[in-house]
């Protein structure tokens, strides 16, 4: 056995790339199929670095989309509660129906103090307007080199305390 790892260590990673597309219609918060990962934690004193890119698009002019991350049944990462204000990661909102949204980006440093399987996961809904969310893919998902297939991630880091 090695010399015992120091705190802010790596202790394992966990990650899970989803290539292939999800799309809905739901206007409240549905998982996406696929961007889910599960780590387990070695200690109740480490913490759980979670690194999440997911793209995609909306119904161009017709909605808007936002995101939640959530560890098991619980939203983390969002912005403060205001108001009617939806509290999320990030959202969807491309003004061409030919390009993705910008990424939107994670890195949240999670305290969830256990020791038992913690699943990490991406929710998304659509917040106004009717119409489609998509993942990995443009509004217009025409077939050719001009409307891109892209890839979201879920990596998770446990960190020595």
């Amino acid at each position: 056995s090695g010399a015992p790892q120091r705190a802010g260590s790596v202790v394992q990673v966990v990650s899970v790339t989803k290539s292939d597309t999800f799309t809905t219609t739901s206007a409240t918060f549905v998982d996406v199929t696929g961007l889910t990962a599960s780590i387990t934690p070695s200690s109740t004193s480490n913490t759980i670095l979670v690194l999440v890119s997911v793209n995609g698009s909306q119904d161009v002019a017709v909605n808007r989309v936002s995101l939640k991350l959530l560890r098991d049944a619980t939203e983390i990462a969002n912005g403060d509660a205001a108001s009617n204000h939806i509290r999320a990661i990030g959202g969807f909102y491309a003004g061409d129906a030919d390009i993705p949204s910008p990424t939107v980006s994670v890195n949240y440093l999670d305290s969830p103090a256990s020791v038992a399987s913690l699943t990490y996961k991406i929710q998304v809904a659509i917040i106004a307007g009717g119409g489609t969310a998509f993942i990995n893919r443009t509004d217009n998902d025409t077939d050719d080199t001009g409307h891109p297939r892209t890839a979201s991630t879920i990596t998770l880091m446990e960190i020595k305390g």
